[in-house]
């Protein structure tokens, strides 16, 4: 059950995305569930003691319930409160003191997790989520989380036939195809997220964080949501496999009608009525795969199609056709994926555009230091927003399914574009790069160091994009329930989820505003992990780098004058202390500082271009109150402030109580 405990997204990813992929209406979902365990308790009740020949077999065997119950505190405190705007020349700030009893990102606080197997090769899931929005009424949230999947399974004369149906289903093909980026385990666990998993060893998390560099995820975890017809075929003759799917995905569903709600309350924007129009978007795909040992090939493709008009005649196209390989060398090994995509709509097509991803590791028998080596290079002309690679050069037409407004089923969700400050491993459309990375294991201590070359290949925009790593999720709090874009003082700031990413404008342009330098990209990333015993008790000790630069020359390494556009360097030191076997004390440092050159937009009153310094020192404890049963207590100082936009700033502190049962 595991693959269904915890709420949606992750690499990443947003739950609200995925309302229009839940076609069943809850009302009538949740009284057939409640008349079905009255029914069940009722048989009990009747059930002779004695056995009865004419008794009938239990009606509900294979028949089975889990999930998790969660209650989410938040108190937030401001001693400098953020201005969200400026109305009429004076600014709008967020009031001094704010409780929130509930998670701001939409998630419910209990998760029924439904499953049945009527026969040893077919079976049923479902789930029911059920959320209290503290509002002083007693209407609870009540709906579908991964809607009614259908799983079956047969066996014929040439193989293995599996088949997935129904509700949202988490998978993953290939990194140009389907898949979410998963990068390279560098992040910190400070914070805790809704789906992070729970032990009954309570540090488990972190020891696992040191050995592995990552903590144990859940399905999604590298995979993107997907709702439709999924089919894998296994055991074919000549070592073959295939897999195709038809339906839709996060950037590919529809807009619903709300149905009239007799109680007008709370909960009437969730029940979903029918399809507001018919316009067609979906997504399809598949690869065949041939393995030999460890080693494989695949031939790969995935396609979106929908339209720009209500009645279907202007079609928006986008498709990728690719190879895929991995093979093994025992001392190194050799993976990657090359092919084609497009882009189409009324107003442009480009044609076809070449893509690359290469990637060498080696082993460290064989080089001492074990590094990966991943080179990649992706045409303007291609988007797939369903893959690992961002689309940066690309206006997308927005899909008529997603109604008269930007929301779910539509390119509408909100992504990090314009010339994107992205992380070691993450790709790009119109970029091309190499990085390398390399673990140095010294006994407890482990060295990750890595650094990241890019340019891009056309100049197609005159902007840059960057988040917050340390105040990022305090910020993503400021606007609960919503991600909106373009908001702050100076509308400089658009909100993911559970993150934030600044947009920066470039004024070294043309007359006629073109951009006329290219844009060059440097990344080093290095990540510290050290274990060591005190009083017979473990304490993890971790530390995380980035330094990025932005700028219009190649540099080996990240530029750290002001001949760059924008630099941005971060560290986090972060340690947790085993106090008891059931308890573990939590400590967080983190700063952060943004650097813009003259070439950037500057403030109209200062004259003077980005200049921000925030910080972050919590504090914690987790504590194993008993079996599958935990208390998580999070207390973190914050300040952020940009010298040259004056009011762009905030300092306070804010608390956290988690309290979370699986069952």
């Amino acid at each position: 059950m595991v693959a269904v405990q915890n709420h949606l997204i992750f690499n990443g990813r947003y739950i609200f995305r995925f309302c229009a992929l839940l076609h069943l209406k809850s009302k009538f979902l949740f009284f057939p569930i409640l008349l079905l365990f009255l029914g069940s308790a009722l048989e009990l009740q009747a059930s002779p003691t004695e056995k009865d020949s004419t008794s009938k077999k239990a009606p509900l065997k294979g028949f089975s319930i889990s999930g998790n119950y969660r209650f989410y505190l938040q108190h937030r405190f401001f001693t400098n409160p953020y201005v969200t705007e400026v109305v009429s020349g004076e600014p709008v700030a967020l009031q001094t003191r704010s409780i929130l009893i509930g998670d701001a990102s939409q998630l419910p606080e209990l998760t029924l997790n439904i499953s049945g197997r009527p026969t040893s090769k077919t079976s049923f899931g479902t789930d029911l989520v059920v959320w209290n929005q503290n509002t002083g009424f007693f209407n609870y949230y009540r709906n579908l989380q991964l809607g009614v999947n259908l799983y079956g399974s047969f066996a014929t004369p040439i193989g293995n036939v599996s088949v997935k149906a129904g509700g949202i289903h988490w998978h993953s093909m290939t990194p140009f195809t389907l898949k979410a980026f998963a990068g390279y385990n560098r992040y910190s666990i400070f914070e805790r997220n809704p789906w992070d998993p729970q032990f009954n060893e309570i540090d488990r998390r972190y020891s696992e964080y040191h050995a592995k560099g990552a903590v144990t995820q859940d399905v999604r975890w590298g995979n993107q949501a997907f709702q439709g017809f999924m089919m894998d075929l296994t055991e074919l003759p000549w070592g073959l496999s295939a897999n195709v799917l038809y339906g839709k995905t996060q950037n590919a569903g529809s807009a619903f009608n709300l149905a009239a709600n007799p109680l007008d309350d709370s909960t009437n924007t969730q029940y979903n009525g029918f399809f507001e129009n018919s316009v067609p978007n979906n997504v399809f795909g598949g690869r065949i795969i041939k393995r030999k040992g460890k080693s494989h090939l695949s031939l790969n493709t995935f396609s979106r199609r929908t339209y720009s008009d209500l009645k279907a005649t202007l079609p928006v196209d986008n498709q990728v056709h690719t190879a895929e390989f991995f093979l093994d060398f025992k001392k190194a090994s050799l993976s990657g994926e090359l092919g084609a995509g497009r882009y189409q709509d009324v107003y442009q097509d480009k044609g076809f555009g070449s893509m690359a991803s290469l990637k060498l590791n080696l082993a460290k028998s064989l080089t001492r230091i074990p590094f990966e080596l991943h080179a990649f290079r992706i045409s303007p002309n291609v988007v797939n927003n369903n893959s690992e690679f961002v689309n940066t050069s690309v206006a997308e037409a927005t899909s008529a399914a997603s109604g008269t407004q930007l929301i779910v089923g539509s390119n509408g969700v909100l992504q990090q574009t314009g010339s994107a400050m992205l992380g070691i491993g993450q790709m790009a459309n119109n970029r091309m790069g190499i990085n390398l990375n390399a673990d140095i294991p010294i006994g407890n201590l482990n060295i990750i160091v890595g650094n990241g070359i890019a340019k891009e290949i056309e100049r197609k925009n005159n902007q840059i994009t960057y988040g917050h790593l340390i105040n990022g999720l305090t910020m993503s709090r400021f606007y609960p329930w919503s991600f909106p874009s373009n908001v702050g003082p100076y509308n400089h700031l658009s909100v993911l989820y559970r993150g934030v990413f600044e947009t920066v404008y470039l004024t070294d342009l043309s007359p006629n505003g073109q951009v006329v330098n290219d844009k060059y990209f440097n990344n080093i990333e290095a990540q510290v992990k050290y274990k060591f015993d005190l009083f017979k008790r473990p304490w993890y000790v971790f530390y995380l780098g980035s330094y990025n630069s932005v700028q219009t020359f190649f540099a080996p390494v990240t530029v750290f004058t002001e001949k760059a556009y924008l630099r941005y360097y971060a560290h986090q030191l972060e340690n947790y202390y085993t106090i008891h076997p059931k308890l573990v004390l939590a400590q967080y440092l983190g700063w952060e500082r943004v650097i813009g050159n003259y070439d950037t937009q500057v403030d109209i009153q200062t004259r003077r271009p980005r200049n921000q310094e925030g910080w972050a020192l919590g504090f914690g404890l987790d504590y194993l109150m008993a079996k599958n049963t935990a208390l998580y207590l999070r207390h973190r100082y914050f300040k952020f402030e940009d010298r040259a936009f004056t009011l762009d700033r905030f300092a306070g502190h804010e608390s956290t109580l988690e309290l979370k049962i699986f069952f």
